[in-house]
């Protein structure tokens, strides 16, 4: 496994070559989900900052006692190979990535990259965080990194977030909401990407209340308010003077059964 992603000459000043400030920042946000007990769920991992990326790399770490990693699936980069991670222990898996083109990259925030894959090993109720970052790479290979086309290092740790996944009960089942069923998040979000505000949008077998709230890219909280659920169909507007910034936002939704959440793109 090769550990740093890019060519020998790029990768001679790699470790010299300061961050400008008026580069653009680049991170990962990962999705979310809930997964029944042994169920694998894939968790898209969606591009943040990605503009004019010629290589990088980071690792992926998670609670070994409540996931197994499966797989990496549905790639979106020239070159992205199945062979461009590499599982160096129960939970920690290595991620890079180099233009083979030898022209960079630029995606759309909100663009996936790439899905992570899961197993649910544990009991319900346990979850575990999927948080990327530069933890593990062996001695001398660096840790955390993204190029661009001026040889900047543009990795900010502050654009990035994690994703998690809970472990639920099925659908149906005693003490279970309407909430999950087959790996189906328990809302839409309507439009996603959006330019403006967006729906949430869900069917409840009950009545009751629930709360509804939403973090920008850094976890800070635009939005938090208590909601009426009804039995039947249910919308409710994320307005567009919350969605300020362009970017990723995490949309979630928590009942009295637990909390979940979706990746809500603002172009």
């Amino acid at each position: 496994m090769i550990y740093r992603f890019s060519t020998l000459a790029l990768g001679a000043f790699l470790f010299f070559t300061p961050l400008s400030m008026n580069a653009q920042g680049f991170g990962v946000v990962i999705d979310s989900s809930d997964a029944l007990p042994d169920q694998v769920v894939c968790l898209p991992v969606y591009a943040q900052g990605f503009t004019n990326i010629e290589s990088f790399q980071y690792s992926l770490t998670w609670d070994a006692n409540v996931l197994n990693f499966d797989r990496i699936q549905n790639l979106n980069l020239p070159g992205l190979l199945q062979n461009f991670s590499n599982l160096i222990a129960p939970n920690r898996l290595l991620i890079g990535w180099a233009d083979p083109t030898g022209v960079a990259q630029t995606r759309a925030n909100g663009s996936v990259l790439y899905e992570a894959c899961f197993k649910a090993i544990s009991i319900v109720g346990n979850s575990s965080d999927i948080t990327p970052g530069g933890e593990g790479f062996p001695p001398g290979a660096g840790g955390a990194e993204a190029y661009n086309n001026n040889f900047q290092n543009v990795w900010m740790p502050a654009l990035n977030v994690p994703g998690y996944v809970e472990i639920v009960v099925q659908s149906g089942s005693s003490g279970t909401s309407d909430a999950l069923q087959n790996g189906q998040n328990t809302f839409q979000l309507s439009p996603n990407p959006t330019l403006a505000s967006s729906q949430v949008l869900f069917r409840s077998k009950t009545s009751g209340t629930a709360t509804l709230s939403v973090t920008d890219a850094a976890g800070k909280m635009v939005l938090e308010q208590k909601i009426s659920v009804k039995t039947g169909e249910n919308r409710f507007e994320i307005p567009a003077n919350t969605l300020k910034a362009k970017g990723m936002y995490q949309v979630s939704l928590q009942t009295k059964e637990g909390v979940n959440s979706q990746m809500l793109s603002v172009q």
